[in-house]
């Protein structure tokens, strides 16, 4: 069995992320159980608002591995038994949230050789210019960042009087693309972690 967990990474009151991360959590528990066997996973909701982790504060840096703060001892588990990821990125003038990133930034190792696929929101350009970057930051950490993305333009648009989102069918299909190649790869980087961790001398692998 494999954990995927489904990153909400807005930290700000009524932000728009959660509607995201609910309805992606839906369609991931139905795709699920399409998967059996060796592809058999189970999905998990993580708000980085509950995690809330301070500004990064450890006195070593993460490459080292020398984890002071129980915090980051913390966060650094959740991570490390975590097979795959959904980050649900918002866009913040042309790039990252500050949230999100400083919690990539807290730890390294964790996240090596596992698979990442990104749901991104905002303006015109819906999140995309976020995902460029969060694929640059996937890359040095060793992710395996998936080509498939769900990108909502001007998402206030798709909101009901009471601010409750609709998705479109193209973003349903565009979801449940992605979706099933993540259960995918998280099972086949998941057999192969080990081995490429130790092909590359890497300090700790999850």
């Amino acid at each position: 069995m494999s954990l995927i967990r489904i990153i909400i990474g807005s930290t700000r009151p009524q932000r728009f992320g959660p509607q995201v991360a609910n309805w992606l959590n839906e369609i991931a528990r139905e795709r699920a159980g399409v998967h059996q066997g060796k592809d058999q996973v189970t999905f998990e909701i993580l708000d980085l608002a509950e995690v809330n982790l301070p500004l990064f504060d450890e006195p070593i840096p993460p490459g080292m591995n020398q984890y002071q703060n129980d915090h980051t001892k913390a966060w650094s588990k959740t991570v490390a038994e975590t097979d795959g990821f959904l980050i649900v990125a918002p866009e913040y003038n042309n790039s990252i949230n500050a949230a999100l990133k400083n919690a990539l930034d807290y730890v390294f190792y964790e996240w090596h050789y596992k698979p990442v696929a990104f749901a991104s929101y905002g303006s015109a350009a819906g999140g995309s210019r976020a995902v460029a970057h969060l694929r640059d930051v996937a890359g040095e950490m060793r992710m395996f960042d998936l080509r498939e993305v769900v990108v909502i333009s001007n998402y206030w648009n798709q909101l009901d009087g009471e601010g409750t989102f609709t998705p479109t069918e193209d973003q349903t299909t565009a979801a449940t693309a992605m979706i099933d190649q993540l259960i995918f790869w998280t099972n086949e980087m998941k057999d192969s972690r080990e081995r490429l961790a130790a092909g590359t001398g890497s300090q700790a692998v999850a």
